[in-house]
């Protein structure tokens, strides 16, 4: 799934002592799965099948799970080690940074797009109801012809 994973998992995520080059790993581990969120997010728009859909969507669920996992070690590293951020890793967060800023507004965007969906599936709705309702009224109200005699 992430090239980083076995490596990640088997030294940091199940390591109990971090240290301090571990930084790294955890921004380019972060910014991994950012690219992975933001590439199924646009994909998510030219998606039509509605299994396919709900699948990615499965998927961007597991990846937003495994980036919560690495908040609280990037805290415990921030913790432990006091410093700046060296000249690699100021890159990796500017570019996490980035990700973030455009993972936000591509989910905004297909929020619109969903609540546009809608709003036309309600009014499709309404007005099926309401050719349904007036075919009921007309059925009872049929004009009555008069048999007229010359």
């Amino acid at each position: 799934m992430i090239c980083l994973g076995k490596y990640f998992r088997n030294f940091v995520l199940e390591n109990k002592q971090m240290t301090d080059s571990e930084l790294k790993l955890l921004l380019e581990k972060q910014e991994l799965l950012l690219k992975k969120l933001l590439e199924l997010s646009q994909r998510q728009f030219a998606e039509s099948d509605a299994v396919a859909l709900d699948e990615l969507l499965k998927q961007k669920d597991s990846y937003f799970d495994e980036l919560q996992k690495l908040d609280p070690l990037r805290e415990k590293w921030h913790k432990k080690y006091n410093r700046p951020l060296g000249q690699e890793e100021q890159i990796l967060d500017d570019n996490i940074q980035d990700l973030l800023e455009k993972l936000l507004l591509s989910e905004q965007d297909f929020e619109k797009i969903v609540g546009r969906e809608k709003n036309a599936v309600s009014l499709q709705i309404a007005q099926i109801s309401n050719q349904m309702q007036y075919r009921k009224d007309t059925t009872r109200q049929r004009p009555q012809i008069k048999n007229m005699t010359t």
